[in-house]
């Protein structure tokens, strides 16, 4: 995997999913999104990291799967679903999508397995074609170098993808010091990507963060033609 993402493992996870919730940094607007997606029996979380679950808590999925080349990752959120209980990022999250501890404890049952897989570059996810009703990535195709890098990992991230199944998504993008060996995010790139895998775009814009790392990002859902 060529990217980096913010921290290690523990680290990230303590520093943005663990403590207490943060208004402003575009995980309201991606929950948002995520609320008006119908419910779905099959869904796989690509570039899973540990918080697969906290994503699940406007969503209605029987089954997720969550991929990611981080063992490490994978293991805190194994660990955390196992414990059903939700920590204060969640338990704000919760409340803001008018779900119950009952519900998250759901959400955690829900997780089926987890698959260690590079998503970008690696070969060909272990998912059959057509098998998966959403798919969704979080900071994961972000991490692309090159506009033909992000093209070849989209097309490869959607082929599990079931027709008439939804995709959902959001890159942050960082300021201008931190873009180095990351793929220039635009309309026209993602509007490209959902052409050449057969998806429709029914939401796809570019939303403000107070985060000063990363002070934007793109947010998307689609469906499969």
């Amino acid at each position: 995997m060529t990217g980096q993402t913010v921290a290690a493992a523990d680290p990230y996870w303590n520093r943005y999913y663990n403590a207490e919730f943060e208004f402003g940094m575009g995980t309201e607007d991606v929950l948002a999104a995520l609320s008006e997606l119908p419910p779905v029996r099959r869904w796989c979380d690509l570039g899973a990291g540990s918080e697969s679950l906290l994503w699940s808590i406007p969503l209605t999925a029987d089954h997720l799967i969550a991929v990611d080349v981080d063992l490490d990752r994978l293991a805190i959120l194994s660990r955390y679903a196992a414990q059903g209980q939700p920590r204060p990022a969640y338990t704000t999250v919760l409340r803001m999508c008018h779900r119950t501890a009952e519900d998250f404890t759901r959400r955690c049952r829900s997780l089926a397995g987890t698959l260690v897989a590079d998503c970008l570059d690696g070969p060909p996810l272990a998912l059959a074609p057509g098998s998966t009703d959403l798919v969704t990535q979080f900071g994961l195709l972000g991490l692309a170098e090159t506009p033909e890098h992000f093209l070849d990992a989209w097309r490869r991230a959607h082929v599990p993808l079931a027709p008439g199944g939804w995709c959902a998504g959001a890159n942050w993008v960082p300021e201008p010091s931190r873009q180095t060996g990351r793929v220039t995010l635009t309309q026209g790139l993602y509007r490209r990507a959902f052409a050449d895998a057969g998806i429709h775009p029914h939401l796809l814009h570019r939303v403000a963060s107070v985060d000063p790392q990363f002070p934007s990002l793109w947010l998307y859902t689609g469906r499969k033609q």
